[in-house]
């Protein structure tokens, strides 16, 4: 590793190293040992004694305890919950159990995992959207452990469980395998799936043990307890071994002084993993999307010598069941020096041991950098592990903070299973699965039957025997999407017919009104018709030469206040507020240069929603003592306000989608100038009470990522925002630094 280190001794992109030593782990004995089947079959995959933590879990787990495990990539979690399985089913074979995946890949990993368990009684299946009628009915008569994924099990086998009765009578466990993803309004939808899983189980007469694994996140027992409503164990500790890793932390060069902007990471790392793939260095570049790895790939391809150009090889999702899987046995078996992925490769799917890994911009979260970093050094060897930064603010936060990138508490998941428009979905959901009772409210939650009564007010629900049913024929599973907040999402289709996507509305309203430039696999389409009567955004593909940007009209009404104190020298309060966004015009930006090419009105209507946020308050005199004249005012709050949402990733898991702002230099309510962050969900998703919880924390952040940028008025890396429905305009970057200066103790 002291040798790929000095590839680039003398880069001036590298702003920071961190050396991590290698560690021995530590075993334990199994109390009582597993069944010499089972331990034969373990050995088989030269494992002997477990590692420390896995016991511990092991143990947790046979006891009928609610668990989750947090630890480290490639420590083995997933024997914590595969022995008990195993164990069970060998000494009961119509015992059974549910694994839930977030993906395909990682559901056909863990397939060829339990079939190496050595228990001939043991009939493991997927059941997933490409699992084909006559699979799907071998799987209910004969599987004992089902392999599937949250969508499957909410819209295939929740609503049709009468088809797996005698399954669900002799449920042992439910495993939730990486649990860290399943956070926000996804993680919303997830816990109440879960929950109306539990009340089925219930109502068969098993009452299964739910056991969660998670790489690092800051509340690892809250998120689980919070998916499923039960209280639950936490074992939050890694015995495994693992080898030297060195990080190298690489921020392309300044192009434009003036306008603060950088190289381009992709271009860096293709650079970063050519180098490293020529001296035969076994690597993996992780990369943003789809696009991003095909055009990584060609140019790393470029960069290589001919001999080696057959070395490498793109990875997303996308491709064929059946190429996917043949790239990773490559990977495995050595064939391959390199390969370009998305961050489908971050799971725990084997692709054997890698030297190093390249992190294309910061993926957005801790436990996420910690496992692309993690598909290094697997087998106990040495590796390294490189990120590029990206232009975004939190990218550059990290490069001048990197104590905090190895150091700090990982960010918090949060969800929100009370959320009124989600929970009303799965409400119905359960009542067309089993008529609903006030008993019920120990799983779906004690906001259900308030929701309920809502529904049979509207017609949704009736009352028969004293329980609520169904009243609409079809169960509404279909209905309700599990990555949005209430309501259909809107289809995209081509002028062919062919399906492109989903967007969900605010989504639709922003980004497929008429005349946008919708990116679709690297081609470019115009939409040609947003209709809201049908949901459906209707796209043409086209070549252009421009991208557009929407101009959307914003207003935010306090409904009541949960709290309110102060924060140095401002006021901070947090409760109920309703968004009123409206999309009134967009512009078309030249590729290349973002220049203006012209703009365009729009006849959209308004949208309107009720979230939760937390919101800022600036008295005149504070303003004044700032130096900030009036005219400057509406500047330096939306600069506050764009800053400070670029900073709450470092507290809670989200991106700017899931997070809205707005600022004013004067608001009605208030009386003083203000800026809000709020849920940008209908409902909320828990994002704003933590940023409120942060208080002088998340301002202190914003105030030195104001602070440092290099840039002289403005730039991506500080108060811009690429999703700014004012064209990130007016902004001041100056008069934001010195407000927080003067607020802050």
């Amino acid at each position: 590793m002291d040798d790929i280190s000095a590839i680039w001794a003398d880069a001036p992109e590298i702003v920071h190293v961190e050396a991590l030593g290698a560690r021995a782990g530590t075993t334990a004995p199994l109390e009582p040992p597993v069944p010499d089947t089972i331990q034969a079959a373990l050995s088989d995959r030269d494992i002997g004694d477990l590692w420390t933590h896995q016991v511990v879990a092991v143990d947790s787990v046979r006891s009928g305890a609610h668990t989750v495990l947090v630890a480290g990539t490639a420590s083995g979690k997933s024997l914590a919950y595969q022995v008990p399985i195993a164990e069970a089913i060998a000494l009961d074979p119509k015992s059974t159990a549910i694994c839930v995946y977030p993906t395909k890949a990682l559901t056909n990993d863990q397939l060829r995992s339990f079939s190496r368990l050595g228990v001939d009684r043991l009939v493991a299946a997927t059941y997933d959207g490409d699992t084909d009628t006559d699979s799907r009915r071998w799987a209910r008569r004969h599987a004992n452990v089902l392999l599937t994924n949250p969508d499957m099990l909410h819209v295939g086998i929740l609503p049709n469980h009468d088809l797996w009765k005698d399954f669900f009578h002799r449920l042992q466990y439910v495993v939730v395998d990486e649990m860290h993803t399943m956070r926000g309004i996804f993680g919303s939808h997830v816990s109440l799936v879960l929950r109306r899983l539990r009340r089925l189980a219930n109502h068969y007469g098993s009452d299964p043990a739910f056991v969660f694994t998670s790489a690092t996140i800051g509340n690892p027992g809250e998120l689980a307890s919070s998916l499923i409503g039960a209280p639950v164990s936490v074992i939050e500790q890694d015995a495994s071994p693992h080898g030297a890793k060195t990080f190298v932390l690489w921020n392309p060069e300044i192009e434009d002084p003036v306008k603060g902007t950088r190289g381009s990471p992709l271009a860096d790392a293709t650079r970063v993993f050519a180098d490293l793939v020529s001296r035969d260095v076994h690597t993996i570049v992780f990369s943003r999307s789809r696009k991003a790895t095909e055009l990584m790939y060609r140019w790393a391809r470029d960069r290589l010598p001919e001999s080696q150009e057959e070395r490498i090889a793109p990875y997303r999702g996308g491709y064929l069941a059946a190429d996917r899987r043949r790239i990773e046995e490559s990977l495995a078996s050595g064939e391959l020096t390199g390969v370009v992925a998305t961050n489908a490769l971050e799971l725990g799917i084997d692709i054997g041991s890698l030297d190093a890994a390249v992190i294309t911009t910061f993926p957005g979260t801790i436990a996420s950098f910690r496992q692309q970093a993690g598909r290094a050094g697997r087998n106990q060897s040495d590796s390294v592990a490189v990120l590029v930064a990206g232009q975004d603010a939190l990218d550059q936060y990290y490069m001048t903070h990197p104590e905090d990138l190895f150091g700090r508490r990982a960010e918090a998941a949060v969800i929100n299973p009370s959320n009124a428009e989600v929970l009303e979905g799965h409400v119905g959901c359960a009542a067309a699965e089993l008529p609903l009772r006030p008993e019920d409210r120990a799983f779906l939650g004690p906001e259900f039957e308030s929701t309920a009564t809502e529904l049979t007010s509207r017609g949704d629900l009736m009352l028969r025997n004293g329980a609520l049913l169904w009243a609409r024929g079809r169960s509404p599973a279909s209905r309700v999407d599990l990555r949005t907040s209430g309501g259909s999402p809107y289809v995209i289709v081509d002028d062919a017919g062919e399906l492109l996507g989903h967007l969900d509305e605010d989504r639709a309203f922003r980004q497929a009104h008429p005349g946008a430039v919708h990116l679709h696999q690297g081609e470019t389409y115009l939409v040609e018709e947003l209709d809201l009567d049908h949901q459906e955004v209707r796209v043409r593909r086209q070549a252009v030469r421009y991208y557009t940007q929407p101009k959307v009209e914003k207003d935010l009404s306090i409904l009541d206040v949960r709290s309110a104190d102060t924060v140095g020298r401002l006021g901070r309060a947090w409760g109920r507020v309703e968004s009123t966004s409206q999309v009134i015009a967009f512009q078309r930006k030249e590729l290349g240069t973002g220049r203006t090419l012209d703009t365009t009105p729009l006849d959209l209507p308004e949208r309107r929603f009720a979230t939760v946020g937390f919101w800022y308050t600036v008295a005149d005199d504070l303003i004044e003592d700032a130096g900030i004249g009036w005219h400057d005012i509406p500047g330096t709050m939306h600069a506050v306000e764009h800053t400070t949402i670029a900073m709450m990733p470092l507290f809670a898991i989200c991106d700017r989608w899931d997070i809205g702002g707005l600022s004013t230099a004067v608001h009605p309510q208030t009386g003083e100038a203000v800026f809000f962050i709020y849920d940008g969900y209908p409902g909320g998703a828990g994002i704003a009470p933590v940023g409120h919880d942060a208080g002088a924390e998340l301002l202190r952040a914003t105030l030195d990522t104001l602070t440092r940028c290099a840039c002289l008025s403005g730039c991506p890396s500080c108060v811009q925002s690429p999703k700014c429905g004012n064209f990130n305009d007016p902004l001041d970057k100056d008069g934001a630094a010195a407000l927080l200066r003067m607020a802050l103790p």
